[in-house]
């Protein structure tokens, strides 16, 4: 604008209409340049917000080395079946407890024999003591009443059967892979829910290192098996091949926490 004024001070007999004319230009060039630059801070700031969503899509892409791929079918179905009230502890199944069940009767009533008792005297069951006697037994047997220790026996036998080349199959890389797999998420849960278990945690790292041990192996002996148990693990190649470590840029990253903020001083273990 000052030029504009300058001008006109410089050429004091300059028509009325040549003025405005100055001036319109000189507005829409400062308008134009305004508009140029508004579109330009616009396109900065876009081009900063999709570089931050790209950089979070990155890290939600990325796989836990630990946990795998949320909602796994491989290991859901796991989780599913040891919480089955039917699936029984101790390698037992509902069949041999209905034959147990079935000669508890006739056995009572022999060794009643054999011992010169007069039959008479102990009276025979009826069906709802037998019925009793049966879901006693069912609920102490059954899975969702058992211990870690045989929940996890239970998932390994079950994990063991699902990558077995034939039955029978306990040496194969997929099987010592998946057995490791029930391992680790089992003392997993145990240290998100004990924070200060450093041997645990400790434990945790060479579990997971062992797994990625067995897997690289069966990369070059397999390579199409291989495939098939990352992805039927929740894995992926970078979660076996990366270097992983249970520090504190671990945790933080894949929230194995949740959204506590971790100590800066944590241990890397």
């Amino acid at each position: 604008m000052w030029l504009v004024l300058k001008y006109i001070s410089k050429k004091p007999f300059i028509s009325i209409t040549k003025c405005v004319t100055v001036i319109r230009n000189a507005s829409t060039l400062q308008s134009q340049k305004s508009k140029a630059e508004r579109y330009m801070i616009a396109q900065k700031r876009r081009q900063k917000n999709e570089a931050i969503q790209a950089k979070l899509g990155a890290i939600l892409d990325k796989v836990d080395p630990v946990f795998g791929r949320k909602e796994t079918p491989f290991i859901t179905r796991i989780m599913a079946e040891i919480n089955e009230p039917e699936v029984l502890s101790h390698g037992y199944d509902s069949k041999e407890i209905e034959k147990l069940i079935a000669a508890v009767e006739p056995t009572e009533r022999s060794q009643i024999e054999l011992s010169g008792f007069n039959e008479e005297t102990f009276p025979r069951e009826d069906l709802q003591t037998i019925e009793n006697r049966r879901e006693v037994i069912l609920r102490i047997l059954s899975m969702k009443n058992a211990d870690n220790k045989e929940r996890v026996k239970m998932a390994t036998k079950l994990a063991r059967e699902e990558f077995q080349r034939f039955p029978g199959d306990t040496g194969s890389s997929e099987v010592q892979a998946a057995c490791l797999t029930v391992r680790i998420l089992n003392i997993a849960h145990h240290v998100q829910d004990h924070k200060k278990d450093y041997a645990n945690t400790r434990k945790l790292r060479m579990l997971v290192q062992q797994r990625q041990s067995i897997l690289k192996y069966l990369k070059r002996d397999n390579p199409q098996r291989y495939y098939w148990a990352i992805e039927k693990l929740g894995l992926d190649d970078a979660a076996v091949i990366n270097e992983f470590s249970m520090d504190r840029k671990y945790m933080q990253e894949y929230k194995f926490f949740g959204d506590k903020t971790l100590d800066k001083n944590s241990k890397k273990v």
